[in-house]
């Protein structure tokens, strides 16, 4: 911290003895290491009450987070994001998105895309096996 060597140390011990004299000079080493240790413990009380109010901040900051996620996850609505995000790619899809048709909820209904059949899916598959062909035999 202070860059004294023993050169300035003689120097000050020498004015000290010269200033105090030889027989108080004890006393006031004795009451100049009690200020210095008053004063060292002072500022570690400092230091530990500004350490403590700086975690404290820090933890409020972290119940401050930990609310935000709380409410984020209370608020947490998938069909309403679903819907929203199925609305929004009918309305890239479709050219004319203002003319969307009203249901009786005043809301805008948005139909899906119809399905192409596969060309390689085959063909009785589509049909329901308990139905049979209508020959001209069954018809008479």
């Amino acid at each position: 911290m202070f860059d004294i060597g023993w050169t300035e140390l003689l120097v000050i011990a020498c004015v000290a003895i010269i200033v105090v004299g030889p027989k108080d000079l004890p006393r006031m080493l004795r009451t100049l290491g009690q200020t210095i240790g008053k004063m060292r413990k002072l500022s570690r009380e400092f230091q530990s009450t500004f350490n403590d109010a700086l975690r404290e901040a820090e933890q409020q900051a972290d119940i401050a987070d930990m609310k935000k996620q709380v409410e984020a996850a209370a608020n947490f609505n998938p069909l309403g994001d679903i819907k929203k995000s199925i609305e929004e790619d009918a309305a890239k899809r479709s050219d004319k998105p203002k003319e969307a048709k009203t249901g009786a909820s005043g809301q805008a209904e948005v139909k899906a895309p119809e399905k192409k059949a596969d060309a390689a899916a085959p063909a009785a598959a589509a049909v329901d096996p308990d139905d049979k062909p209508v020959t001209e035999e069954v018809k008479a």
